[in-house]
């Protein structure tokens, strides 16, 4: 049916162009039959055009997407392009999209991403209407530090009475904060990081007064993972693999609750690392 149709078209627009190519070049003086004549040379030069374009140019376009995406991509996350970066991000959330895709299809229950920045838009969409949220990290300012943290919104909207806010935290003073540690992700001293540590301490201290049923406590323990649940769905990434840009290298798992031992295994480590853990009052009690 397709062909049947191009064929019409094709027909209607050779014979247009035909006539009005006749019909310019009688303008000009030419005798009909001339017309008709230099009519034709042209309809088939364009012919033989149109067949050397169909040919070539997908081959064309391939390789200045190709080119295109190179640019985009090769843009330093850590340089002043905001408008780069924020392309090179879309076009990655894209392509791991597509990928994503793919394996919800093969498997619904468990989703691999590249790292936790390529599933950004899949943690605020869970984030968005969840009533149990339980997030076990070190620090915690990507996901509550100011507007454009990834769950900002999440403290920031009207919440029902039966919605629930669990943050585990490292404590500043955890004895996994060392020299040696600090060296490994390109801080001057362990001092360093805890400063870093106990300006997100206190604003998570600050939102845990505003909202409501918001509860912040300290482990001190070695971070092992980052989970973030949100009610039946949860995202989990692994800190074994070490290296200064955990978020960037390692991988982040998507589950989801129904029939999956996993989402239960995670889930109940959250909880007995929750109950091992101390509130917020009793860290600053003991100098955090």
């Amino acid at each position: 049916m397709n062909n049947v149709l191009e064929n019409i078209i094709a027909t209607i627009i050779v014979t247009i162009v035909s006539t009005v190519t006749g019909l310019i070049f009688q303008a000009f003086g030419f005798t009909a039959q001339a017309s008709i004549s230099i009519g034709g040379a042209v309809l088939f030069a364009l012919a033989v055009l149109f067949l050397v374009a169909r040919k070539y140019y997908p081959r064309y376009s391939r390789y200045r997407t190709e080119r295109l995406l190179e640019r985009a991509l090769n843009v330093n996350a850590n340089g002043t392009d905001d408008a780069g970066i924020a392309f090179k991000k879309k076009i990655m959330e894209r392509v791991l999209l597509e990928d994503a895709g793919v394996g919800l299809k093969q498997n619904s229950s468990v989703v691999e991403f590249l790292n936790q920045e390529a599933c950004e838009s899949h943690i605020r969409e869970a984030s968005r209407n969840a009533k149990k949220v339980k997030i076990l990290t070190v620090r915690g300012e990507k996901y509550f530090l100011g507007p454009k943290s990834l769950l900002y919104d999440l403290c920031t909207s009207k919440r029902t009475k039966d919605s629930t806010l669990e943050v585990l935290v490292l404590s500043p003073d955890s004895s996994h904060i060392t020299e040696d540690l600090a060296a490994s992700l390109d801080h001057e001293s362990a001092e360093e990081i805890r400063a870093k540590m106990r300006v997100v301490f206190g604003y998570l201290n600050h939102l845990a007064g505003r909202v409501k049923n918001f509860e912040v406590k300290c482990y001190d323990e070695r971070p092992n993972f980052k989970i973030l649940v949100f009610d039946d769905k949860m995202f989990v990434s692994s800190f074994a693999g070490g290296g200064p840009k955990n978020d960037h290298h390692s991988k982040m798992l998507q589950i989801t609750r129904d029939g999956n031992p996993l989402f239960v295994g995670f889930e109940r480590l959250f909880d007995d690392l929750l109950k091992r853990s101390v509130s917020t009052n009793s860290a600053v009690g003991e100098g955090v």
